[in-house]
This record gives C-alpha cells, sequence and structure tokens, in this order.
C-alpha cells in the first residue's frame, strides 16, 4: 500500500513540477515581448506565416514597418501608413489583428490608387 501512495505522490509532483514550468515559461514569454519594446523600437504585432517566418510590425520612433523574417534574414518590405495600436499580448490572438491590420493598409494603399486616377 505504501509503494502505491509514494508512486501516485510521485506522478503527481511530476505533473505539479511539469505544469509550473509551463506557466512560468508562458508568463516569463510574454513579459520579454512586453520589455522589449522599452526604447525607440517597439514590435507592434507578429504573424507567423511559417516554421521559422513571420511577418512583424515594428514601430521605430513615430514610423511603422512591415518586416519580414526568415532564417535567412530580416527585411524591410514597406512602411505603414496610419496609426497601428500594441495589441496586449495577454489572452489575445496575434493573428486576428495582424490580419486588422493588413486588412487596413490594403484599404489604404486602394484609396491611394483610387485618388491618383
Amino acid at each position: 500500500m505504501n509503494d502505491l501512495i509514494s508512486i501516485v505522490s510521485g506522478i503527481l509532483v511530476l505533473i505539479l513540477i511539469l505544469l509550473m514550468a509551463y506557466f512560468a515559461s508562458r508568463f516569463l514569454g510574454k513579459n520579454y515581448m512586453r520589455s522589449i519594446g522599452n526604447g525607440h523600437m517597439r514590435i507592434i504585432d507578429q504573424f507567423a506565416i511559417g516554421q521559422d517566418r513571420s511577418l512583424l510590425i515594428l514601430k521605430i520612433k513615430e514610423k511603422y514597418y512591415l518586416i519580414g523574417s526568415a532564417p535567412g534574414g530580416i527585411q524591410m518590405l514597406t512602411e505603414l501608413e496610419g496609426e497601428f495600436e500594441e495589441q496586449d499580448r495577454v489572452g489575445t490572438s496575434g493573428s486576428e489583428s495582424f490580419a486588422q491590420y493588413i486588412k487596413r493598409y490594403r484599404d489604404q494603399l486602394e484609396k491611394g490608387k483610387d485618388h491618383s486616377k
């Protein structure tokens, strides 16, 4: 009987350690992303488009840039116009907010093309 109790308690302790490690890594990851943007450069949003590839909206001083990141390097794709609000990463889906940014940028581009005709 003591063997069964020690096995069950060992399994419960292992599960507790794994859960604590999971929540600690999520907490530290979110706080790390917030601390990245304390200077003149800030990541407003990011969207993973592949295993090691992502798109980022980056704010440098008062300008916004769309940046592509891949294992081969980082490349500025375009300068964005307009204002973008930084999303609180806790409990929000980054893909929805990023899709809204891209849709708004496309709409701005289309408006600019209509005025030039």
